[in-house]
This record gives C-alpha cells, structure tokens and sequence, in this order.
C-alpha cells in the first residue's frame, strides 16, 4: 500500500512540476524585453493597445475562473503576476503614446520659438538626416551616435538564441501534440489519483461559471494576437515590437499546456483544463504568423 507523499513522487507529477516551472519562468520574463524597448525607444506605437487591453481582460476572467475551478495554484499565480505585468505595459504604452508625447511636442515648439528668435537669417537647422550628418562630420567622421551601427557578432548571437528558443516552443508544441494523439496504455484508465472524480449530470453553479469563465479567458487570449498581426500587416512594419515578447508566450504556451498532459490523459482530468489548454494551444498559430511578419517586414 502506498502512501499519499509516495503517489504524489510519480515520474509524470515530477515532470509536470519540472515544465510547470520552464512555464512559470518564461511567463515571469515575457513581457520584460517589451517593456525594456519602449523605455528605450521612449515610444510606444509599436504595440497594439486593443492586444495588451484584452489581456488584462482575459486575465480577470482567468483569474477568476480558475479560484472557482480549484485549479492548482500555479495557474492562479501565474495569471496575477501575468495580470500586473500586461497592466505595466499597458499603462507604460498609453503613458508613452499621450503623456510623453506630448510633452516632446510642446518641448519642440519651445525649441523652435527659442530658435526662430536666435537665428538672424531665420534658417532652420536641417531634419534631414543625411545632412545632419554631414554637417557633425567635417573631418569625414561620422558620430557614432548619429549613426549607430550593430555588431555583426551581437547580431548573429541574438539570431541564435532566438532561432534556439523558437526550436525549444515548436518541440514542446510537437509534444503537446503527440501527447494528444498517441493511444493511452490500458493501465491509465482510471487515471492518477488525484483525478477530479467524474462529473455529474447536473454541476454546481460556480462550475458552470468557472468554466464559462475560462471559456470567456481563452477566447479573448486566442482572439488577442489577432490585432496585433493586423496592425503589422497595415503598417508593413514590426518597429517598436520586440520579436522575445512572442517567442517567450509561445514558450510559456506550449510548456503550461504540456504540464498539464503528461499528468494524465484522462478525459475526467482534462475536462476542469479545456478552456485554459485552448487559450495557451491556439494562439500560438497566430504567434507564428507575427514572428513570421517580422522575417517579411525586415528593413
């Protein structure tokens, strides 16, 4: 007879717990190096407001949802620390495009004012940017802040790690898949011992709207990306969008998805995970087509 902490030590509980944490790190960070190129870029047009607004959405109902569902406590950690980072870049994006802006706009006409009434000849200084440069390089120096120029070796390792971190999210999506597909041996089918017992014909009330919850999270995570991709597509341009922000989700997709299957594949079991399996398996097909636009939109 085995024990409680024996049957919680199985072989697909520890690797659940092992990807439960790859997800939890990639969700931890995901959002960082979008908010690290908007400070830098002191912008924020690159980001779709509709895509991080429906996320902070999605994350309420996801929120919500799961502490009816008594799921595990790492989906209901996840989603608020997920839910007070998409808040960061949402208010970081609005501040940037309002705020900021227009504080540089009446900076630039106090600028000019000062200038206009300086200049004798009422000449104003060149915007153009080639003649700016010519005009700082009178030895035939260029500036290198003028004109900044990547390193090749920079350049090559960022390649690199994106094209390594694009393999890892496409094989734990291949296993996702392949989990979902390849028969159940005769012995798992009553499932683990924690499997929720089978539902009833008539569920309690917080259930149904647990799960109308999550069904109402996973539609809006899906449908989220979707301006995201319209907006690169009108402006034939991925400027001011960080490439890690979608490689990280589909990560953090494929490896939150694959925690859960390799528990068990057990209908009973996945039936509380549908809605949050969907929101974290779908969107990655539109991630794919965004950072598929960043490879035709390449200036």
């Amino acid at each position: 007879m085995t024990s409680a902490a024996d049957e919680l030590q199985t072989p697909s509980n520890a690797a659940s717990t092992i990807i439960g944490y790859i997800s939890l790190l990639s969700w931890m960070v995901v959002m960082f190096p979008q908010i690290y190129l908007n400070f830098r870029r002191k912008s924020g047009e690159g980001v779709s407001l509709v895509m991080t607004g429906a996320w902070i959405i999605g994350d309420l109902f996801n929120i919500a949802g799961a502490m009816m569902q008594g799921l595990v406590m790492s989906t209901i950690v996840v989603a608020s620390y997920f839910l007070l980072v998409d808040a960061t870049l949402f208010s970081q994006t609005i501040y940037y495009r309002t705020v900021y802006s227009a504080h540089t706009r009446v900076k630039a006409i106090s600028g000019d004012d000062s200038d206009t009434g300086d200049a004798g000849d009422g000449v104003l200084p060149p915007a153009n940017d080639t003649t700016a440069l010519i005009s700082h390089s009178d030895d035939g120096d260029v500036d290198a802040q003028s004109s900044p120029v990547p390193s090749q070796s920079s350049s090559h390792l960022t390649n690199a790690l994106a094209f390594a971190l694009s393999l890892a999210s496409l094989g734990c999506l291949a296993a996702v898949v392949i989990s979902l597909i390849m028969p159940q041996s005769s012995g798992d089918d009553d499932g683990p011992h924690n499997t929720p017992s089978p539902p009833s014909d008539s569920l309690p009330l917080t259930q149904i709207i647990a799960q109308a919850m999550g069904t109402a999270s996973a539609i809006i995570y899906i449908m989220s990306y979707v301006p995201q991709a319209i907006q690169n597509y009108q402006r034939k341009s991925c400027e001011g969008l960080s490439m890690w922000l979608f490689l990280l989700s589909m990560l953090g997709n494929t490896t939150y998805a694959l925690a859960i299957l390799v528990v068990s594949l057990n209908p009973h079991y996945l039936a509380p995970y549908v809605p949050w399996l969907l929101g974290a398996l779908v969107p990655c097909v539109i991630q794919i087509v965004i950072l598929y636009q960043f490879q035709v939109y390449r200036h």
